[in-house]
This record gives structure tokens, sequence and C-alpha cells, in this order.
């Protein structure tokens, strides 16, 4: 037996070498930079930009094309659409039907984004992206007992009037109630209804490809095709619910021009100051890269630091990024407008270098 494997290697051997009787190198694709444009689509934002350096591709969907996103791993977690400004929060029902107006009147003054009330950041999910940790709707349990029925704000619809100034809310898209359960079969089952019905609708929803972290569901059109795989995108271009400090708590705020990293999926990146930490953008190499300076657990490392507004809307000269993806590449990323030659907003561009050896 032994010799016998010694004849296959080495035919294998052989059969490898013809093919390669030159000895030409073979060569193996680099990812390499690129100036991009991020579709975010004008004033209104309407668009999420799902962005993959390594590939150069880009992902597009509107805003409000979706509303949950049901996790595909192996613990069942629920997300809300915050770029829409949707938030949620929990009733002491498990029956949904018995849900009425009266009983949830007093919560609807507090789950909603913008309200400037110190303590609502409890109403939409973990800000830095950590949802294995934190939601606004709770893991869902195998013990159906233990899934409450949750008052849900269900944002804004996408603007889509004729003003050019930065309109990132469209018309409110009002209220639900909602439950969430299982559905014995390894998925999830969600109920939901307007606040008076007394009778309820109920879609179930399978957990996907493990390609991809989450299955999204638009309520009114069924599942939403959204983000890509969660290895195939570094960067998304949206609008974010971000906290800001109100007395000695934090409240929600909404924040346009906003950058989160896939930070779900090992993604890191952290910021870079000109003057301080280096020359200059085009003097920076890999052997500047600070290992120690990459942030992997807080989607908001760019967030909206790549950009000012008051006094008009730029983006700052004196700073870049440092991306590390899933696989290992570095990049250093610089952003060079945020806005067309009229001065809108909503046309961001930036440019992006693969730091090699």
């Amino acid at each position: 037996m032994k010799n016998k494997l010694i004849i296959i290697t080495g035919i294998l051997l052989f059969t490898l070498i013809g093919c390669n009787e030159d000895n030409t190198p073979i060569d193996v694709p680099q990812p390499s930079g690129a100036v991009l444009n991020a579709p975010v689509g004008g004033p209104a934002e309407p668009n999420q930009v799902w962005v993959d350096l390594d590939l150069k591709n880009i992902k597009v969907n509107q805003r409000d094309a979706w509303d949950f996103g049901f996790y595909n791993g192996d613990e069942f977690v629920v997300v809300l659409n915050t770029s829409i400004l949707m938030a949620a929060g929990k009733t002491e029902f498990t029956d949904i039907d018995k849900v009425t107006e009266s009983d949830v009147t007093s919560l609807k003054s507090l789950v909603g984004v913008g309200t400037f009330q110190p303590g609502n950041m409890v109403y939409v999910d973990d800000i830095k992206g950590n949802y294995q940790e934190r939601t606004a709707i709770e893991k869902i349990s195998s013990n159906d007992d233990e899934n409450k029925v949750y008052l849900v704000n269900m944002g804004h619809f996408v603007y889509t009037g004729s003003s050019t100034d930065l309109m990132s809310v469209g018309d409110s898209r009002g209220w639900k109630k909602i439950r969430v359960l299982r559905n014995g079969t390894g998925g999830y089952k969600i109920q939901y209804a307007d606040i008076s019905d007394t009778t309820h609708q109920e879609i179930s929803i399978n957990k996907g490809s493990a390609d991809y972290d989450f299955t999204f569901l638009s309520l009114t059109k069924g599942i939403a095709d959204i983000q890509p795989p969660k290895n195939q995108w570094d960067l998304c271009f949206t609008v974010f619910v971000n906290e800001t400090k109100m007395g000695t708590d934090y409240t929600t705020y909404t924040y346009a021009d906003f950058i989160t990293i896939n930070s779900m999926n090992n993604t890191g990146a952290y910021q870079v100051m000109i003057p301080g930490d280096t020359e200059s953008y085009d003097s920076f190499t890999k052997d500047n890269v600070d290992y120690s300076k990459f942030i992997y657990d807080d989607q908001r490392v760019i967030g909206g630091n790549w950009r000012t507004t008051p006094g008009g809307a730029k983006v700052y000269t004196d700073r870049f990024y440092v991306l590390k993806d899933n696989l290992g590449t570095l990049y250093k990323i610089r952003f060079l407008n945020m806005t067309n030659s009229q001065g809108h907003r909503g046309y961001p561009q930036f440019e992006y270098d693969v730091l090699l050896d």
C-alpha cells in the first residue's frame, strides 16, 4: 500500500510539473484601490449602499425596503430597520389580540428616535452593532410564554418630495404591535397587527443561508434582498440612529451621511489624524499600520467622523482611515466629497488603496 501511494504521488508531481514546463510564475490576483462614488441618492439619502473594497462591488437597496432582520446564526435575534428610525418597546402581554390602544398610550411617547428623552436607547438595537448582546426586541425564547408583544414605531418612509435640502425623513409609517416566536422548524414566526386590531396576521421565516447574517422581511412585500453575503461587504453608507448626551444619560439621534463597518464579521478600522499620526495619506504604508488601534466591536469607527456640516457640508481633510477586512487585507481610505457641484448632500465619494508588503 505504501509503494502504491509513492507511485501515485510521483504521477501527480510529474503532471503538475508538466503543466508548467516553462516555469512561468503564476500570477495571483491582488486587490487594488479605486475612487468610488457611493450612490446614496441625493439629499433624501434614500439608499443604503454596501461596499466590498476587495471586489469593488456596490450593492444598493432603498432604506424603507425592509422592516426586520432575522439572524441566521445559532441564536434567535431580531433587529429593527433603524435606518428609517424604527423603535420597539416591550409590553407585558403575550396575547397580541388583547393589546389595545389604551394599553400602549403611555409607551408611545417613549418609543421613538429623536425624542430627546434620557434613557430611550433601550428602544433601538445596540448602536455599536453588537446585536448578539442586545437588541430592542429581546432574544426569541423557545418558551413561547417568554416572548412578549412589542409596540413598534415603524419609523418613516423615504422622502419623495422635490426639496434639495437634506431630507432623510419622510412621512410616518405609523405603529404596529408584533410578537415574534420560534416556528417549530428552526426559524421564526412573526405575528403583527395594527394596534386597534383584535386579530393578527402571521409570517413564518426560515433561517437562511449561513453565508448571510440576516434574512430581511418587509411586512408588506415579504422577504427582501438587502445585505450582501456577510463576507462580501466592508462599508455601509446609510442614515443611522446614534446616541447623543442628555444630562447624565444618552438619547437617540438621527444621523445622516453615516458609514458603518462590517464589525459583525471581524472587520476593524481606526482613524489616522494628519498631522500627528503620520505625514500624509500618500506616504502612509503598511509599515505605518498600528494594529493595536483597530476597533472591531463598534460599527461606528468611521461613522460621521469623516465629515462636518456647520458652515457648509464638507469632508475633513485632516484625517483618513485604516481598515482591515475579514480576509486580513489592509486598506487606507479617505473621503473626497459628500456633495454634488450644487452643494447638495447625499453624493459621497472616496478613494482607497491596498496596503501591500
